[in-house]
């Protein structure tokens, strides 16, 4: 990944920090929109959101697909379709949450349990339920259950929070891994690191 890819792909970290740092505001009752409804749909935004801004990352990683989409931005923006798109092109697309294991020398990473994070599979789940929040129900049609989705929010962010604290990026030409921690020690913000496959 060149250097000015690193910057874009950390820059969409970042958005998603700052949206995940929302949402918690307004959940934990810190900040309110004043009405219960419109702070669940506020919280459903920025998780929609913060899927989007998954996708577009992983857009960045893979430049050969980024290209071809290039063009597409402005009228396709659903994960659903960006991500089929990604898997054709490097299976391995999607970030692999890791921890470091702090009780072997030299430190060591290990993978997270599925059950822990959001799954490839769960981000296209939790995008399209976000998503049927955007509109207004019709009265005489079926009726959302807002508050389905008041106890989701806790799962679905520590989920999310799961996934992205410390991941690996594959990239798609295999030649190197990319290590995201989303918490830096220097400014607290997103930083990468660059590191080959033991095999090379």
């Amino acid at each position: 990944m060149e250097n000015n890819d690193l910057y874009i792909y950390l820059k969409e970290m970042w958005h998603i920090k700052k949206r995940m740092e929302a949402i918690q505001t307004v959940a934990t009752n810190k900040n309110s929109t004043l009405f219960q409804y419109t702070n669940i749909e506020f919280i459903m935004l920025q998780i929609r959101k913060v899927i989007e801004h998954i996708a577009m990352g992983n857009l960045v990683v893979n430049k050969d697909l980024y290209s071809k989409y290039n063009d597409k931005f402005s009228s396709n923006w659903n994960v659903k379709y960006i991500f089929k798109d990604l898997e054709r092109l490097n299976p391995q697309f999607y970030p692999v949450p890791v921890k470091t294991d702090d009780t072997v020398k030299p430190k060591k990473w290990v993978d997270v349990d599925k059950e822990m994070y959001l799954t490839k599979q769960e981000a296209i789940k939790v995008y399209n339920k976000c998503s049927s929040l955007m509109h207004v129900s019709n009265p005489y049609g079926s009726q959302i259950d807002i508050y389905y989705y008041q106890k989701m929010i806790p799962i679905w962010y520590t989920k999310i929070m799961n996934l992205l604290n410390q991941h690996i990026i594959h990239m798609a030409d295999r030649e190197q891994l990319y290590c995201i921690v989303m918490n830096g020690d220097e400014d607290g913000n997103p930083h990468g690191y660059v590191f080959m496959p033991a095999n090379q």
